[in-house]
């Protein structure tokens, strides 16, 4: 009657014929019933079982749980798998040599734990570990905060320590020491990437004392003499002039208020007046609107109301529908935060501006629709006080499509 092997997870890993014998299933010779010698094959595997099947390759068809000492290096492993035959897989156990590799999975210790490198216990009065190496995972607590008798760290070197999030609050306490020089004249010490210094006692005010005061660029700062406002300004990093108060007042005498770039967008909050003789001067010359269009049209277009939005071009010619031209030069912009220039774009509602034009243009001439968002010059009796756009101040001597500058109004 043949054998049938069951496995310790109850699974069938094979069965074996009467008088044969199975060296395919496992590592070992499993002889079947009435098969002669064999003897010889259970003392094999017995054998083979005592030494762990020393060899310097693994053992052949392992199963799961299968140990096997590994001759070159030393070490017990552990099969991970059934069938496993490349040794890098298999889990190292033990090794019998110094300095030797040990792999686990998870290790979770109960009790006191004791190793050349490591001790370790689970008394809260006793030394609560001794390392010679040590890995910290982002989440994990050195010391318990609840602990009253927490061992007291000498000289700590790493490049980083956290309280889990920038927004996470800490506290240090104590008088500290901070060395550092990643710039000129030790200026780095600390270096904060976002926010800043922030000093808070309840009921009282504190500033900061230091030996050396310093620009934002490293060079230091002399504070001898006698300070007022109209020189405190000198030590401001990119700034020329100074604040002065009249009547309690700010008074900023400067001579450049920038954002930095033409492209880079201020705000000025307040209501504000020009005093007697003073004057807020612009480098282009026309007043402007932003409307809502129907398309995204080029600077120079000639626009009427209407359209699905608010202006479209300019549909006929000597139309007296026309209602201003597309701007890109406004020296002041109104209802500017109505959309961008695709969508409501500024229209020169008065002054000098480049007007879209076909044909000859002679400087004077009155500018009237042309259709399709183009003007040309009117030819005589052709302008009227409803058809005009504005008149050029420049001469075209092409036939071409072509730009003028002009002095337009709304009608």
């Amino acid at each position: 009657m043949a054998y049938t092997i069951v496995k310790s997870n109850g699974t069938v890993l094979t069965t074996i014929a009467d008088g044969t014998i199975n060296t395919s299933s496992t590592s070992l010779g499993l002889p079947g019933r009435n098969y002669a010698g064999y003897g010889q094959t259970l003392d094999t595997n017995f054998v083979h079982i005592l030494e762990n099947f020393a060899a310097n390759t693994p053992p052949d068809n392992p199963l799961e749980g299968q140990l096997w000492y590994n001759t070159n290096d030393g070490i017990l492993y552990v099969c991970p798998t059934d069938g496993e035959s490349n040794a890098s897989a298999w889990l190292a156990l033990t090794a019998t040599v110094s300095g030797g590799t040990t792999t686990f999975g998870a290790v979770s210790v109960t009790g006191n734990l004791t190793a050349n490198n490591i001790t370790a216990t689970n008394q809260l009065t006793a030394a609560t570990g001794t390392f010679s190496n040590i890995t910290v995972t982002v989440n994990a607590n050195i010391f318990d905060a609840n602990v009253s008798n927490v061992a007291t760290l000498g000289n700590v070197t790493t490049t980083a320590i956290t309280t889990g999030s920038a927004t996470t609050g800490g506290n240090l306490t104590g008088v500290w020491t901070i060395e550092g020089s990643a710039g000129g004249n030790n200026a780095d010490a600390i270096v904060f990437n976002t926010g800043g210094i922030y000093i808070s006692n309840t009921g009282n005010l504190y500033g900061i004392k230091t030996d050396k005061y310093m620009y934002a660029n490293g060079d230091p700062i002399s504070f001898a003499g006698t300070y007022s406002n109209s020189n405190v300004a000198l030590y401001l990093p990119n700034y020329t002039g100074n604040f002065g108060s009249t009547g309690g007042a700010a008074v900023f005498n400067g001579s450049t208020i920038s954002t930095g770039a033409a492209s880079n967008v201020g705000t000025i909050t307040g209501n504000w007046t020009l005093t007697a003789n003073s004057r807020l001067n612009a480098t282009y010359a026309d007043l402007a609107e932003r409307f809502e269009s129907d398309i995204s049209y080029d600077p120079g277009t000639v626009v009427e109301l209407g359209g699905d939005k608010e202006i479209t071009a300019v549909k006929f010619e000597l139309s007296e529908d026309i209602f201003g031209v597309i701007s890109n030069t406004a020296a002041y912009l109104m209802n500017s935060g109505a959309g961008d220039d695709k969508t409501h774009p500024p229209v020169a509602v008065s002054g000098r501006v480049q007007v879209k034009v076909t044909g000859k243009v002679k400087k004077g001439d009155r500018l009237v629709s042309a259709g399709n968002g183009i003007a040309r010059a009117a030819s005589k009796n052709e302008a009227t006080a409803f058809n005009t756009i504005g008149r050029s101040l420049i001469n075209k001597l092409d036939d071409k499509v072509g730009y003028v500058e002009a002095i337009v109004s709304i009608r």
